[in-house]
């Protein structure tokens, strides 16, 4: 990834962010504060695995899970897609097809934002 922040599609509400702690956290206070508290509990579960495993592996892990989620958060598409996709999976019957649908669209945004931030 570049130095610079990519610059934000049209409807965004800031550019993307580096791929960075402090980065993420800034962005993601910019887009959704009300987030900030999950995004330090993690970070703070992926730092004390790090350690106590000596691997690097769950700090990048998080990177990539809040790069993510940052990226949905500052694009109204992708907020969008996903409220709407959250609410079916919430509302219908795990049986129907538009509920298999529902989470193929999850899986599909949560694609599409990591796909943009790797």
């Amino acid at each position: 990834m570049s130095a610079h922040p990519v610059e934000p599609p049209f409807g965004s509400a800031i550019p993307r962010p580096e791929r960075t702690p402090e980065s993420l956290r800034l962005a993601l206070a910019r887009v959704a504060p009300h987030r900030l508290g999950e995004m330090e509990t993690q970070k703070n579960e992926a730092f004390a695995l790090a350690a106590e495993h000596n691997n690097l592996g769950p700090i990048h892990q998080w990177l990539t899970i809040w790069a993510g989620e940052v990226e949905i958060e500052r694009r109204p598409d992708l907020a969008a897609r996903r409220r709407n996709a959250e609410h079916a999976v919430h509302t219908l019957d795990r049986d129907a097809p538009a509920w298999r649908s529902a989470m193929k669209e999850l899986l599909a945004v949560v694609n599409e934002a990591r796909e943009a931030t790797a």
